[in-house]
Formats: C-alpha cells, sequence, structure tokens
C-alpha cells in the first residue's frame, strides 16, 4: 500500500477518535481535559514532531515534489513553510486524539453524584456558523473547584443547576444525557 493511502487511513481514524466522545457523551468538563493535555503531552508531541516531520519530508514528500522554484530562496521558503504546516496540523491532530481519548477513557470506572449547584456565571456564545451555546460556572461538589459546563439552555446567575453526572477516572465530570 503506497503511503498516501496509508496517510488517508490514519486521518480517518483519527477523525473517528477525536469525533467520538462529542457524539456519546452530553455534559463535560473542559478544562481539566485541556489543561491535562497542554501540560503533559504538548512538549513531547511537538518535539517529536520537529524531529520526525523534517526527515519524512526529505525522505518521502520532497522526492515527489515537481514543482521548480524560480529561485533557491523560493525553493527553501517553499520547504520551510511546508515542513512548519505539517508540524502545525500533526500537533493539533495528535492533542485532538489524546483530549478525546482523555474524555472517553474518564467514562470507564465512574461513580454517580447528584449535582446541585448555584449558576455563579452564566455566558451565551455564538459561534462562526451562528450556533448559540450556553456556558455556565458552578462549583464541583467534589473537589470544590469551580468548573464551567456546556449546557444546552439559558441559565440565570443564581439559578440551581441541577443534574446526576459521574465523576471519571480522571476526576472530569460528564453525563451522557
Amino acid at each position: 500500500m503506497h503511503w498516501k493511502n496509508k496517510v488517508k487511513i490514519v486521518l480517518f481514524i483519527s477523525a473517528i477518535i477525536i469525533a467520538y466522545p462529542f457524539f456519546t457523551i452530553s455534559y463535560f468538563e473542559i478544562e481539566v481535559p485541556r489543561k491535562m493535555v497542554t501540560t503533559y503531552f504538548l512538549a513531547p508531541i511537538l518535539v517529536l514532531y520537529l524531529l520526525l516531520v523534517p526527515r519524512f519530508y526529505f525522505k518521502k514528500v520532497k522526492p515527489l515534489d515537481r514543482y521548480q522554484a524560480k529561485s533557491k530562496m523560493k525553493g527553501k521558503l517553499r520547504e520551510i513553510y511546508s515542513i512548519i504546516m505539517m508540524i502545525l496540523c500533526g500537533v493539533g491532530i495528535t492533542l485532538g486524539i489524546f483530549f478525546s481519548l482523555i474524555v472517553t477513557t474518564n467514562s470507564f470506572h465512574s461513580s454517580r453524584i447528584k449535582i446541585r449547584e448555584v449558576v455563579l456565571n452564566y455566558e451565551p456564545y455564538t459561534t462562526r456558523h451562528g450556533r448559540l451555546r450556553h456556558y455556565i460556572d458552578i462549583i464541583n461538589p467534589k473537589t470544590k473547584n469551580k468548573i464551567r459546563l456546556e449546557v444546552y439552555r439559558e441559565y440565570q446567575k443564581g439559578e440551581l443547576f441541577e443534574k446526576e453526572m459521574y465523576d471519571g477516572v480522571w476526576g472530569i465530570l460528564y453525563s451522557k444525557n
């Protein structure tokens, strides 16, 4: 099998892994997995890509390139730009996979918890596609830390948020309904 087809298969599987928790889990904390990914995985992944991508580019991609630059400077800039874009895309996809895996594995061996907390802050957010999203800040009853949840309706500041949720393996609150 040609390496281009292998890359397409890897990208397809990556898309499924990244999308899975967003279709199976209704509510989950975003900050905890984001902090875990940036704290523990960003630097090693970046170093790995900085070491491997230039070698991959010059061994596999560059020999297939039929573009002839008008000057050596344009050719070098094109190579640098291609390597930087491959690194950024690869790191982004890999971090997305780790984020999704943290959220997905969090749902293994979880304990049920009833949340009855006052909404500390409500923040509506309209995406660039016009979809309205609702975010609330509450106190996690287990850790006593302030957390932000995406919810499906508007809440007023001071309103009681009641939801039966689960506390997962990684300590992230989530709900599947």
